[in-house]
């Protein structure tokens, strides 16, 4: 019977795939771990392959997206199809230490009245091939994750391991946000929902850091949508004003009337001078040559 789920998304790693699912090997529990692996639609004919072979020949669940949405979807995909209260997400290009299993479902059993493990991890530059260790004990007290230090300083791993139920409570992974930010999204949401989060002394996961990684797509507008999507959250650490600021600065750019306008009307009073002076000028410009 298994006692843990560890849901690995990939498209397109290859043999990365592999030394993923070796290190579940070195965990004294790895024969409880269920498996499940989402393809979101890889056209790499070894991936392919490999993922026949796996299916084929092992008890690994492999699951293969209709369509490519991006890595909210097939996370979802993983925690709707985990048979276990705990899901460990691990995404194909990364892996989990010695005994991080083993660590993590101990301290799950032992905390009942938790959500989720916040632990310390590793990060390995893939192309420098130097690694150091994120410790994630300032976004804590007593053990217990905080979400105005989180808020100060985010340094929360977006694979970090939580109870099917918590991702249920908050109806899974935000699609909006599928190929840049969806980890950030998501547990901003666990914790503004309530959900407890316990710090873990110890590494739990390898995140191996590469310019063609997984986790390296970021789009900056998205970014702005997160903010206000969660405005009440950035306010725990930022005044209105601040904010708002920061939000018409990143538009500023991109110079869309049907964004800076609206925007400028709602904030004006707490803009900065110049953003004020920027917004004046862009309306006059707008007005006169029709943009």
């Amino acid at each position: 019977m298994y006692k843990l789920s560890v849901i690995i998304c990939l498209f397109n790693e290859e043999l990365c795939l592999i030394t993923a699912l070796r290190s579940l090997y070195l965990n004294k529990i790895h024969k409880q771990t269920e498996v499940i692996i989402i393809d979101d639609c890889s056209t790499n004919p070894v991936t392919l392959r490999l993922l026949s072979l796996l299916e084929k020949f092992t008890t690994y669940k492999v699951i293969r997206s209709k369509q490519n949405l991006g890595l909210s979807n097939s996370r979802n995909l993983g925690f709707e199809n985990a048979t276990t209260p705990y899901v460990l997400p691990l995404d194909a290009d990364d892996v989990f230490p010695e005994r991080a299993l083993d660590n993590i479902y101990k301290t799950f059993v032992e905390n009942l009245d938790f959500d989720f493990i916040a632990g310390n991890y590793y990060l390995k530059d893939v192309q420098s091939g130097k690694t150091q260790v994120v410790d994630c004990s300032n976004i804590a007290i007593s053990n217990t994750v905080d979400i105005k230090k989180l808020a100060a300083d985010w340094k929360l791993l977006g694979t970090s391991p939580c109870k099917k139920a918590t991702w249920q409570k908050i109806g899974g992974y935000n699609l909006k946000y599928s190929y840049s930010i969806q980890d950030v999204d998501f547990w901003i949401r666990v914790l503004s929902g309530g959900s407890k989060g316990f710090y873990l002394n110890q590494p739990i996961y390898t995140w191996n850091r590469s310019v063609t990684g997984m986790n390296m797509n970021f789009d900056r507008l998205d970014m702005i949508k997160l903010i206000e999507d969660h405005r009440e959250f950035y306010l725990l650490n930022n005044s209105a004003a601040e904010l708002d600021n920061k939000v018409f600065e990143a538009y500023y750019p991109y110079k869309q009337k049907s964004v800076l306008l609206p925007l400028g009307k709602l904030s004006f009073a707490r803009l900065k001078a110049v953003n004020k002076l920027r917004l004046i000028s862009f309306y006059f410009k707008t007005m006169f040559n029709g943009a």
